[in-house]
């Protein structure tokens, strides 16, 4: 699997849960998804529950707490990493 096709399916998965519109202006890979509220401190549970079913990865502490954490790339960045 593609990094691309890894970061296409964590985008997926957080427009569907967290009702992100595709129209909305702010949103991309990029962006601090907790800063900017898309997902708050239970949706990273949901986040965390479906890295591992989805990818099969659990995401240790360190990697959790990591800038990495905050946005679309850096979690399939992580995900790749763990793999």
């Amino acid at each position: 699997m593609e990094l691309s096709d890894v970061q296409d399916r964590i985008e997926r998965f957080i427009r569907e849960r967290f009702a992100v519109s595709d129209g909305d202006p702010h949103f991309d890979r990029t962006i601090d998804l907790f800063e900017s509220g898309y997902v708050d401190s239970v949706g990273v549970v949901e986040l965390l529950a479906f890295l591992a079913e989805e990818f099969g990865v659990e995401v240790p502490e360190n990697l959790l707490l990591s800038e990495d954490f905050t946005n679309v790339d850096g979690i399939a960045r992580i995900v790749e990493q763990l793999r």
